[in-house]
């Protein structure tokens, strides 16, 4: 995603956007100050978008004659939905597949009751005979390294899958338009360090995105506070999450019954992720001073 222009809020952006989407140029309205920021999804249509916005301001381009606001409206939004979709699946196809991925060993372990199923992506091996249990240790790592981050795939219940993937698919998105090499790096670090932290303090059975999803977090909020803002991540989710994250620590949501919750998973995967924005912060400095 890539800056396009810049408008005062007084300014009425209705024409401008329609004919991009007429003309097939994805794009996105952000309001930040006092201004309205325009962003563009694929930047190689970015001089195409700026001839477009030019003529639009020249009175190049007239506006539309109404087909009557029903029509004008259903019109518009089919295809501004159509092109819009073609173009988040173009642009952030590893979020989408990560997604896919979740729902289907979802309905392959059937939410974790098959626990058969479930031992395929779990990070202790499960033994399933008369009863169920767990093989503690972690020497089968070196045979089965994947399951050093296949937990991530694992959730045992629909709220649990909800939660996790709307946050995957907002947060992923954001950082795979910036860059789909550090989404894939900060998928597998954060889901590393949560998985090894959670198994680091008992041997039970795990699984979910949440890890991962505080690892985005923390990797979003320094490389917003110590660059150019690029995820533009509202200050107010961080907050919410860390009270989330404290909640959980305290004991509350096993009070409330709502079951264990895996702590050390979310503590492990903030940490990687603040850690990989300070690393990710540091090589940008050393490019800088080079050029």
């Amino acid at each position: 995603m890539i800056l396009l222009h810049t408008f005062p809020n007084s300014t009425d952006l209705t024409l401008i956007t329609k004919t991009l989407w007429h003309h097939k140029v994805p794009h996105r309205v952000r309001f930040l100050d006092a201004q309205q920021q325009l962003w563009l999804q694929d930047d190689t249509q970015y001089a195409q978008a700026q001839a477009l916005i030019q003529q639009v301001v020249q009175g190049a381009v007239e506006p539309q004659p109404s087909l009557g606001m029903g029509a004008l409206s259903t019109v518009f939004t089919a295809m501004r939905s159509k092109v819009f979709a073609r173009a988040f699946f173009k642009l952030t196809p590893l979020t989408y597949l990560v997604f896919c991925l979740m729902l289907l060993v979802v309905l392959i372990t059937q939410l974790g009751r098959d626990l058969q199923v479930v031992s395929w992506f779990s990070f202790f091996p499960i033994v399933v005979n008369v009863q169920a249990y767990l093989v503690p240790g972690f020497d089968h790592l070196w045979q089965q390294p994947f399951r050093l981050i296949s937990p991530m795939l694992l959730h045992f219940g629909w709220l649990h899958l909800v939660f996790n993937g709307l946050w995957w698919l907002d947060l992923g998105k954001r950082i795979e338009r910036e860059s789909k090499l550090v989404l894939l790096s900060l998928l597998v670090v954060t889901s590393l360090a949560a998985n090894v932290a959670q198994a680091w303090q008992e041997t039970s059975l795990f699984g979910g995105m949440s890890g991962v999803i505080y690892g985005l977090l923390g990797y979003i909020w320094v490389m917003d506070r110590y660059n150019v803002p690029r995820y533009h991540l509202p200050q107010s989710i961080l907050i919410f999450m860390l009270l989330w994250l404290l909640l959980g620590l305290s004991g509350l949501f096993l009070y409330l019954g709502f079951g264990n919750i895996a702590n050390m998973a979310h503590i492990g995967g903030l940490i990687a992720g603040v850690v990989w924005g300070f690393l990710h912060t540091y090589l940008l400095r050393i490019r800088s001073s080079k050029q």
